[in-house]
This record gives C-alpha cells, structure tokens and sequence, in this order.
C-alpha cells in the first residue's frame, strides 16, 4: 500500500485508476480561446502511465532521472509549430524506439525536462506506442513558471506526463497541470500564498511593496484605470516562490522562517525560540520596488511610441536607456532570490521578515512546544478537508519549524524537503496547520 498525505486527497490510488479523474478534469480551460486536444484512449493513458510511473523508480548509473513524455505524433506536433521564429526544434530518430521502461530510463538523461519533451506516439501498424525522437521547447516556459521571466510560449499542446521522484507522476496540457500523482494519493497545485491565512499573514508585506512602488513612481494607485493594480502583490509572492524553487533545486532541502518586520535581530521573541548563527542584514525589498518601478517606466515610454509612424533619435534612445534600466533591475532582483536561496545550503533555517529583510541563517530553532503533540494537515484545499498527524511521523526539520510556529503564532514555516516537496506551517488559534505541496505547478515537478 501507498504512503504519505498530501493535498487534494482522494484516497489511495493506483495509476492505471486515473483515467476517469483525468478525463473528468480534461475540459478544463486555461483561457476560452483555448483548443483542448483528444485525451488518448484508456488503453493507451494505462500503458503512457504504466511505463513512467514505473520507470521513476528507477536510476540510470545512479543517477536520479527526471523526465518529460508528450503523447503527440511528429506530424501534429509540426503542425502547433508554427510560425518557426517560436525556434520548438523536433528531432525524430532515424528509427522509433519502442516505449518501454528500460527504454525511457536510457533516454532520460540526454533529455533534460526543463526544455526537451519525449515525443510518443501510436504505431498503428502493430498498436504500440514508440519514441518517435525528441522536442526541444527551449527554457522560456520553465524559467516562466518560476517567475525568471515575464512571457513565454507553452508547452505542447498534448497530453504530457512528467516525473522528477520515486512514485510521482504528473499529468498537464500545455502547461496546465491537471493532477499529480504522488505516494499513492492524488494532489493538485495549491495557492495558499494567494488565500487563507498564509496569504493573510503575507499582506502587510504586500502592502508595503505596493505603497513604496506608488510612492517611487509619484502615484496613488499602481494601475487605476487597468486590470493590474494588484500586481505588485503578485510580484511579491512571485518572488517568495522563486526564492523556494532555487532551495528545491538544490536537492539539500531547507526552511525559511517569516516573522513580522517590526521583529528585529535582538528581539526576545527571537532570542527565547531560535539562535541564528549568522545573524546579518539584507533588504530584498529594495530591489523589487526598484523592478517594478523601472518596469512601468520603460513600458510607459514604449507604449507611446506604439502609434507613430515616425519615432525621432531621441525618443528611442531615451526608450532603449528605460529598457537598459529595466533589464538591470531584473538582475538585480534574479540575484536577490539566488543570494536568499543560497542560504540554505547552511544547516538550519533560513529567518526573514515579512518585508524581505533577512535577519539570518543558519538558525537553530530552540523553541518548546510541551503541549504540541500532532499537526493538522490539509488534505483537500478546496473542500478545507484535513486530518491530524502526530508530530513524531515527520522528520527533525519539520518537528522544529512546527514547535516555532505554535509557540511564535504571528510566524510562518516553509519546510522544502530533499525530495523537492515544500510545505508551509502557521499557528492558527490553537492548531498548527500543514499545508503540503506548495508551488508544485512547474512543469508539474
């Protein structure tokens, strides 16, 4: 039998039983222009996922292996691949390779997942499904999903599945993940950073981004005309998120600590709780608003150069300098979150407050919790299901960062494992509350 809880729980299930919760979610519509491609018949989903749920069992030469699978012939996919500036190369083999488990493992290294898919497809002569060769997508997506990059063109628009750890399977379309399959249990993307008392926790923070962004640009709302005015907010949580992605991707786990801003580095409720070993100063703050001011700046100057017909020396100079400006503060801010990630390469937590100002890392949590004996984990978000675990089930970084929070309730935890899972832990009332798989939308690793 399967193991583990994680969000959007339907119970223990086996991958050859997906089919109809796949088909039921199929429709789904990123957009109404959208087209939603067939969804292979059921023979052909089990045998997709029988050989990639297995094959991600799995090493080749020790290797962990992680992978993408389209299911989409080579003559559809030259069709989505127009117009041929979007640069989606397709290699075919000079012979198909059958569509095994062995096979896959094989392949998968040379095949890196964040920009190259493995194109199967059905020969129908002999009804087997074949690696017909591979699709080079590029990283735009990847570096999209991870908040590195503004605008970037989709995946294929075929049913995919992806696999980064023993057990997980994930099913998307276009970059739209449907479910994931994970320890026996079926989960989808959770977007507690957006609602709930995460997202209430992080407001004050998001605010005061908002607020410093105005005053820089010498406005009393970012976009009070437009569909945009919160997306300052959004910037910030983008920001949260690619801090937590670049932990994931080092495959060292760690924890990041959140306190309120007015909490400073010889504050007693930190002193009683926690001992930082590197106590330090660094103001992520800074270069945000710097990004978001020079992004709305360049784009003011661009736009209005849009409709005419002639454009003189000094208005695209003066264009090209905004745009040299602006691609500077995006550095500045890429930076930021490699600086902050890199952190938790240190043992122990990683402790900043609520305005993305660092306090410290390498940070022992002390903290006792004599009355804390199990967590309450979140099992379905949309239902607000969940189930109590007792502490002692989870390892020694999750048990410190619970005992933080439910002696420190203003606070929160986020716990991102070896394996890549990242979980957030609060206090709220007398419980404190796990929300697993957070930011499990890229690439539906």
């Amino acid at each position: 039998m399967f193991a583990g809880i994680t969000a959007g729980m339907v119970g223990f299930i086996y991958p050859s039983n997906l089919y109809d919760l796949v088909n039921e979610r199929w429709s789904e519509r990123i957009s109404e222009l959208e087209t939603i491609p067939n969804l292979p018949s059921r023979k052909t989903f089990e045998q997709l996922i029988d050989v990639v749920y297995h094959a991600s069992f799995l090493t080749e030469e020790r290797r962990r292996i992680w992978f993408r699978v389209v299911y989409v012939s080579k003559e559809e996919m030259e069709k989505q691949n127009v117009p041929s500036s979007w640069n989606i190369r397709i290699i075919k083999f000079d012979r198909p390779r059958q569509f095994s488990v062995s096979e896959l493992v094989k392949l998968a290294p040379a095949a890196d997942p964040t920009q190259v898919l493995i194109g199967v497809y059905e020969n129908s002569a002999q009804s087997e499904l074949e690696i017909w060769g591979l699709i080079e997508a590029g990283t735009s997506w990847w570096d999209f999903e991870r908040h590195e990059t503004s605008g970037a063109r989709p995946p294929p628009n075929a049913f995919t599945l992806s696999s980064r750890n023993p057990g997980q399977a994930s099913i998307s379309r276009q970059g739209h993940v449907l479910l994931i399959l994970s320890q026996g249990r079926v989960i989808r993307p959770s977007y507690v950073f957006y609602s709930g008392p995460v997202a209430d926790f992080l407001e004050k923070g998001k605010q005061c981004l908002y607020k410093e962004v105005c005053e820089r640009l010498k406005i009393d709302r970012y976009d009070p005309k437009g569909p945009d005015d919160d997306y300052p907010k959004r910037f910030y949580v983008f920001f949260l998120e690619r801090i937590l992605n670049r932990i994931r991707e080092r495959f060292h786990g760690g924890t990041l600590i959140i306190v309120p801003d007015e909490v400073k580095i010889n504050d007693t409720r930190l002193h009683d709780r926690i001992v930082i070993k590197y106590p330090c100063h660094y103001d992520a703050l800074e270069p945000l608003v710097n990004e978001l001011e020079k992004f709305q700046t360049f784009y003011d100057t661009d736009f209005k150069l849009w409709d005419k017909k002639q454009i003189g020396q000094d208005e695209f100079r003066r264009c090209m300098r905004e745009k040299s400006y602006y691609e500077d503060a995006k550095e500045e801010v890429k930076r930021a979150a490699g600086f902050l990630s890199s952190m938790s390469a240190v043992d122990g937590a990683v402790v900043m407050t609520d305005r993305l100002r660092l306090l410290g890392f390498g940070a022992e949590i002390i903290a006792i919790s004599p009355s804390l004996t199990d967590v309450k984990v979140i099992t379905d978000l949309e239902s607000g299901k969940s189930e109590r675990r007792e502490i002692e089930h989870f390892g020694t970084r999750h048990r410190s960062a619970f005992r933080f929070c439910s002696s420190f309730e203003n606070s929160i935890a986020a716990i991102v494992s070896q394996d890549g899972e990242i979980r957030i832990a609060k206090r709220v009332g007398s419980d404190v509350i796990l929300w697993p798989n957070i930011t499990v939308a890229t690439l539906g690793f």
